[in-house]
């Protein structure tokens, strides 16, 4: 088998691949992290298990934002590349495949998957980790087959506007944590007043803004601290906090021990 790629990765968020095209078709699959992932100049928010085939030529690329990671602060995907020779290929020396390869090339946009399909290609996807290049090979043909029944995804449909609303306060977030972020500048980012700002961020989260900027900080420290690379203090300061006291004090009622007690443990 020719013409075809398999990644498993794990990487920190800001190591993630920006806004690309490529000539191969591309099926990526979100393991774990969130986000917004831009598909042709349309931007959508992703979960873990966000599953996507692009076409050639399509601009793609995903912002993961690094709040969910896992315990190594790092997000996880597999991504398969594979070119329309290698469907050209098969169709030729298996005929029974030419309704595969004619399915798939009549997608002309990013393609979706119903919650069989997916199921079904996340299990063949972490089953190819795992495998030989031999085994890999065999694996592919059945993954090329299951997407054959994928459903062109429907960009002309509005986008929702609270999960919208949300992801842009959380990338913003994610930009500026280091400064003070008041919440009438949030607010306008989202397209808000104050008032209705904040009403709608507690409803949505169960928490206030800052409650939530707060535990985003502390979050971010914490992977800092935990991986060795910065001391108490120059936590304290890179997360966004400018009072190392107060931040050791929210700090423990966050993690439930103080910021020295993870510096320790990296050591």
């Amino acid at each position: 088998m020719e013409n075809y790629t398999f990644d498993h990765v794990r990487l920190r968020p800001e190591e993630q691949i920006g806004v690309h095209t490529q000539q191969t078709w591309e099926l990526s699959y979100v393991i774990c992290g969130s986000g917004t992932r831009e598909l042709g100049g349309m931007h959508r928010a992703f979960t873990s298990g966000d599953l996507v085939l692009i076409p050639p030529g399509i601009a793609h690329g995903w912002q993961f934002v690094p709040q969910d990671t896992d315990a190594q602060g790092r997000i996880e995907n597999i991504t398969l590349h594979f070119a329309t020779t290698l469907l050209d290929n098969l169709a030729e020396a298996l005929p029974v495949l030419k309704n595969v390869r004619d399915r798939i090339l009549s997608f002309a946009g990013p393609v979706c998957f119903g919650t069989k399909e997916r199921e079904r290609l996340s299990v063949l996807l972490k089953r190819m980790s795992l495998e030989t290049d031999e085994r890999r090979a065999v694996t592919l043909v059945d993954v090329l087959c299951t997407l054959s029944g994928g459903l062109p995804m429907d960009y002309a449909l509005p986008p929702d506007p609270t999960r919208e609303k949300l992801m842009k306060a959380r990338i913003f977030v994610s930009c500026n944590y280091r400064r003070a972020i008041p919440i009438d500048e949030i607010a306008g980012v989202v397209g808000m007043n104050r008032t209705a700002f904040c009403k709608f961020f507690r409803k949505q989260t169960g928490q206030s803004f800052v409650q939530y900027l707060n535990a985003y900080r502390l979050g971010l420290a914490r992977q800092w601290l935990e991986a060795g690379t910065m001391s108490v203090t120059e936590a304290c300061f890179a997360c966004g906090f400018n009072d190392v006291a107060y931040f050791c004090r929210a700090f423990r009622r966050q993690a439930g021990f103080p910021p020295s007690k993870a510096r320790t443990a990296a050591r």
